[in-house]
């Protein structure tokens, strides 16, 4: 078999579950599973075409052609397991959301979250701007790690303001300024991420609220403006012939050339004519690259990780004052790996790029360790799916899915599938959903309300899933 046979066939199958939903009708933008599989596209589609000749010279031929028949299987595993796993049945496990929204709670806490996070924004631009260290207590540097509690007081603002039975269009207008100003701030700091997850949970707190979805015009023009975010923050990054300053970046978006979007997004390989390098240029840093190097070294060079990383799920959160020796667990094996497959020398100190979800499957354990933790995704995904249908005429659910469903990408792009939990998600919006849950639950426990609701959203597009 060629080895790009897995590739094309990959690709076959996201579209085939792509069409079958929708002639369906099934298809929701919103739901975990299109994020997930965007990702898959962009790492085992994309860039093992475009990759196709660097694979076969660095990594050969056998290792190449597994890593794709790998990425074939286990994207068929994941869909398998999404649907007719047990994921409806343990969303019910979890306690319903509150039903009340409390209007004082958010007067409280969204002013806050706004500058809290403006203030984190702004010292990472002020860094882009000039060489200049600002020197800072340990502590100060910690409180500057929370720039992300912008947004989510804007998707607050935007759910609140959206609200079916009680609309206030002057909040949701409110918190859609917030949400563009924070897109273009980041897209000044060159961070693509957190630029395009904004775009992503922007539309979607302004559609969840009025049981709505997008149309495809609609949904055309936000992929269009997040490959936009995408390819500006990455292109201002590596800009050298604008000054670093806010009228370099608007010189720099005015002067962009829509061409690089492709080039960006890796759909388009590099060539004389758009390669910023025209020596000999390596693509391990690249996701595919990563996961093409963690197969033919792990475990013949450099031992398994066993899991280890995802103890951080829980490590990361307890203090060092209280655990002063805390290790980072599954560090050590990554780094050696990395060492032991590079095609470059690597000090120990190395911090490399991400591997993929199944670079770090790989290194979790071969194929046993990928079927393991595609399996149980697919059922995690699905479990909190149904978690957001069954409540979603709750406003806490709306904000609460509008914040959490693009992590789905995350799973597949970073170096292990829940890195976004315990690097940001777990520190940032957790925290003030969590404080919103308990408070309107209390205020909920103290004058019960009653909500009339089916259970259901309303349109087609979400009809209950095989």
């Amino acid at each position: 078999m060629d080895e790009l046979t897995a590739v094309y066939a990959t690709g076959g199958v996201i579209v085939g579950y792509f069409l079958l939903q929708v002639v369906r009708k099934r298809f929701d933008p919103f739901a975990p599973t299109w994020m997930f599989l965007l990702g898959w596209v962009q790492i085992y589609v994309i860039q093992p075409i475009t990759l196709h000749e660097y694979a076969l010279r660095v990594r050969g031929i056998e290792v190449t052609t597994e890593a794709n028949v790998r990425a074939l299987w286990a994207v068929v595993l994941f869909l398998v397991c999404y649907h007719f796993g047990p994921g409806r049945s343990a969303s019910r496990i979890v306690p319903a959301p509150p039903a009340r929204w409390s209007l004082a709670a958010l007067v409280a806490i969204c002013p806050v979250l706004v500058v809290w996070g403006l203030v984190c924004g702004f010292y990472i631009a002020r860094s882009v701007t000039t060489t200049e260290r600002v020197q800072l207590d340990p502590e100060a540097v910690l409180l500057l790690q929370f720039p992300i509690l912008t947004l989510v007081a804007a998707i607050l603002l935007i759910v609140t303001g959206r609200s079916l039975e009680r609309p206030r269009p002057l909040v949701a207008l409110m918190g859609l300024s917030i949400s563009a100003f924070y897109i273009l701030l980041w897209m000044f700091n060159g961070k693509r991420s957190v630029s395009l997850l904004a775009v992503l949970a922007t539309v979607c707190a302004w559609y969840v609220p009025k049981f709505k979805r997008p149309s495809w015009p609609t949904l055309a023009v936000t992929a269009l403006a997040g490959a936009l975010a995408v390819s500006i923050s990455i292109g201002w990054r590596n800009d050298r012939k604008h000054e670093r300053s806010i009228t370099g970046f608007v010189e720099h978006m005015m002067e962009f050339d829509p061409g690089l979007i492709l080039l960006n997004l890796n759909i388009e390989s590099e060539t004389e004519e758009n390669a910023p390098d025209f020596g000999y240029k390596s693509y391990e840093t690249l996701e595919y690259g990563g996961y093409l190097l963690m197969l033919s070294t792990v475990p013949e060079l450099s031992d398994y990780d066993y899991g280890a990383p995802y103890l951080r799920i829980v490590s990361t959160f307890i203090p060092r004052i209280l655990w002063p020796d805390k290790p980072l667990y599954g560090r050590d094996a990554w780094i050696a790996a990395w060492i032991a497959g590079s095609e470059f020398r690597r000090k120990p100190d190395f911090t490399g790029p991400a591997i993929g979800i199944l670079g770090a499957c790989q290194l979790n354990g071969g194929a046993v360790a990928t079927a393991i933790v595609i399996g149980f995704l697919g059922v995690f995904l699905r479990s909190a799916y149904e978690y957001y249908r069954a409540n979603a005429h709750k406003p806490w659910a709306q904000a609460w899915w509008a914040l959490t469903f693009y992590n789905a990408w995350f799973m597949t792009v970073n170096d292990d599938p829940f890195v976004w939990f315990y690097y940001a998600y777990g520190f940032t919006t957790f925290p003030p959903l969590v404080a919103l849950w308990l408070y309107n639950k209390l205020a909920e426990a103290g004058r019960p309300v009653e909500v009339e609701h089916d259970g259901s959203l309303g349109i087609s597009a979400v009809a209950p899933l095989v």
